[in-house]
């Protein structure tokens, strides 16, 4: 059976905010619970945090993923480009500290030729290999706006425009299947053709266009044939489940456990 790594995600404020919880990370990834880290790099807080996360997490392997529309990162305005680089500045340096080889970043705002356009024409300037485009759902449920980089074609147009790496996230494919009324597995299906570096998984309401990032078991995606039909051989898989500020691993250690049982029932 092809082997999988799961990653657990912390936000860079967790290491100013939530130390209880960076220390519980902290035990879990060195103790092997997980098999790396995912590490969002909230804008401008490299220089207070980075010597706590270096000490912690030094020769772990980790993802980086960048800000996004909540954090006023949105490549498709042009308007913000420069801030927009500066936004994306903490990510690049933690990715040069902790050895990341993967920076995840999100398509902007709103749906369209020129936000499209835009949002590669950014994203091609920033010049940073590790850069890598993540699909997103039909409509940001927190900012009550239409995205775009939703469907296969989208996103393989981002990744020949920009050479861009991808990271498929499950359930802003199947959100983005369902806005467009697609067949959910066929939608998948064309996203794994297009070899992802690594992948988001939460479970769902399969019907739903919302993405709620729910822990797995509390919603009904087959998230065994999603594991097994779309990811292969030693895949990053980050557990983007649950929401609020968490006080230790507890639920992620029962994400990985009960998720693990799936695919060893197979």
């Amino acid at each position: 059976m092809a082997k999988r790594r799961f990653g657990l995600k912390l936000w860079s404020k967790d290491f100013i905010k939530n130390k209880e919880f960076a220390r519980s990370a902290e035990a879990a990834l060195k103790d092997g619970k997980f098999d790396y880290l995912e590490l969002f790099a909230l804008p401008d807080t490299f220089d207070e945090t980075h010597a706590a996360v270096k000490a912690a997490f030094g020769g772990v392997l980790t993802v980086i993923h960048a800000p996004h529309a909540m954090q006023l990162l949105d490549i498709s305005n042009p308007e913000e480009f420069e801030n927009n680089r500066r936004r994306l500045q903490s990510s690049q340096q933690f990715a040069d500290m902790l050895g990341a080889d993967t920076i995840i970043l999100h398509p902007g705002l709103w749906r369209g030729e020129k936000y499209l356009e835009e949002s590669m024409r950014q994203f091609k300037a920033f010049n940073d290999a590790r850069l890598t485009v993540e699909n997103l759902p039909g409509y940001c449920s927190q900012t009550k706006r239409e995205l775009h980089g939703i469907t296969p074609e989208e996103i393989s147009r981002f990744m020949a425009e920009t050479g861009a790496k991808f990271c498929l996230d499950f359930s802003h494919a199947i959100c983005g299947a369902n806005t467009y009324k697609r067949d959910i597995y066929e939608t998948l299906a064309a996203f794994y053709a297009l070899k992802p570096a690594m992948y988001h998984l939460c479970d769902g309401d399969a019907a739903s266009t919302n993405d709620d990032h729910r822990h797995y078991g509390d919603g009904n995606y087959d998230l065994r044939r999603l594991v097994l039909d779309f990811t292969g051989d030693n895949a990053l898989i980050t557990m983007e489940t649950g929401h609020g500020i968490p006080s230790d691993v507890q639920p992620w250690l029962k994400d990985i456990a009960y998720l693990k049982s799936l695919i060893a029932a197979a």
